[in-house]
């Protein structure tokens, strides 16, 4: 049996949000007095009217470090009525901050899934809980997609609550067919705004793949989420990333999923367009693509390039020359070791006669530089092997 340890409470306290500390405080300090009771114990909540366990407290008022803090103490994250999973899924009962990776936690620690509870006015199953409770967003899916991968359970014998898990079930099939198209580090990127599905519609639109755009789109119709974004500005800006370069297929692809969701390659009345980008460089396929899709090129700020873009339909697509960035001026100790190569080779081309001709005074002159040459050379070595020099 793991019992409450006065550190064990102390470094819980400070894994509460800083706002609901002074609560924590105030409601844990009767366990930090002996006699030390069970991890599983029920406290007095001044929020409450009665006991809750030690988990469920901090399921309600903790953030998740609270949970995994008191799962590696030992705490079981199966015992309670109503169950701390029930409890987490529940939106009047869990915040919204940390309740993806709350769930996380819970089941990595042998959290029970698959249960059926009996107790009165208590959701039979934690899938029945999440059905019936206000969570909306991105974090809804997560939670369903970890709950039916632990195992829970759909069933009930309730009309409306059979309806709201049916609706639930339906979610988790149609944004699982987007998360198929995404990366595993995509799909993670889309619990950034867990009470939105903004990060769903990012990951998807940096995705670039036409087929997530796609089944997004037929989500946003067939079950009403809130998937909304800015087509034409998506597709401006995918211009902007082309650029003067090759479109590639994918790229193409994407294009006309776009335009299909809507976007607008030249809107009346707007200077900075998709169309206007091709344009000013000098990109005829991508004007290949937006004249198709119902641009016009007599509309175009200069009507004469957009004619010449669609006389080159075909050709391929060349990058634009620009011009050679000169090279920095050379480093000034660069500059003198060239001239002192230059200065050697002359003297390496002397004839042994002239060298032999020099006076007494000229030959101490050459000891002297033939000496400092040596004292360069040493101080040059490292530099020549890769290390700092002396």
């Amino acid at each position: 049996m793991t019992r409450v340890t006065p550190q064990v409470m102390v470094d819980l306290i400070r894994t509460f949000p800083q706002q609901g500390r002074e609560s924590a405080e105030r409601d844990l300090a009767p366990l930090m007095r002996p006699p030390y009771p069970d991890l599983n114990c029920k406290l007095h909540c001044h929020a409450l009217p009665v006991p809750i366990g030690l988990l469920e407290y901090a399921l309600r008022f903790g953030g998740p470090d609270s949970v995994e803090l008191l799962l590696e103490a030992g705490i079981d994250p199966n015992v309670g009525v109503v169950r701390p999973m029930t409890v987490l899924c529940m939106a009047q009962a869990c915040g919204d901050t940390g309740r993806i990776e709350k769930l996380e936690a819970l089941l990595r620690a042998g959290a029970q899934a698959d249960y059926f509870e009996i107790a009165a006015h208590v959701p039979p199953t934690p899938l029945i809980a999440l059905a019936r409770s206000k969570s909306g967003g991105i974090q809804r899916y997560w939670m369903a997609r970890q709950l039916r991968a632990a195992g829970a359970t759909a069933h009930t014998a309730n009309d409306y609550e059979l309806r709201a898990v049916a609706r639930l079930l339906g979610e988790l099939r149609a944004v699982d067919g987007i998360m198929e198209c995404l990366s595993m580090a995509e799909q993670e990127s889309t619990k950034a705004t867990p009470s939105s599905f903004r990060g769903l519609v990012d990951a998807v639109l940096r995705s670039g793949q036409a087929a997530a755009l796609r089944r997004l789109m037929v989500v946003k119709k067939e079950l009403k989420l809130e998937l909304d974004f800015d087509a034409t500005a998506a597709l401006l800006a995918l211009s902007i990333a082309i650029a003067d370069h090759p479109v590639a297929p994918t790229q193409a692809e994407f294009a006309w999923a776009l335009i299909e969701a809507g976007a607008e390659a030249q809107p009346r009345g707007t200077e900075d367009s998709a169309f206007e980008r091709a344009l000013g460089f000098e990109n005829h396929e991508l004007i290949a693509i937006f004249i198709d899709a119902g641009a016009k090129p007599g509309l175009a700020s200069e009507p004469v390039m957009a004619a010449e873009l669609v006389r080159r339909r075909g050709l391929p697509q060349q990058p634009l020359a620009r011009p050679l960035t000169p090279a920095p001026a050379p480093h000034k100790a660069l500059t003198s070791l060239d001239l002192l190569c230059s200065g050697i080779e002359a003297l390496e081309s002397c004839p042994d006669a002239d060298l032999d001709r020099l006076s007494a005074n000229q030959s101490a002159a050459m000891r002297a530089l033939a000496e400092r040459l040596h004292a360069l050379a040493n101080k040059l070595a490292p530099v020549a092997h890769g290390l700092p020099a002396s």
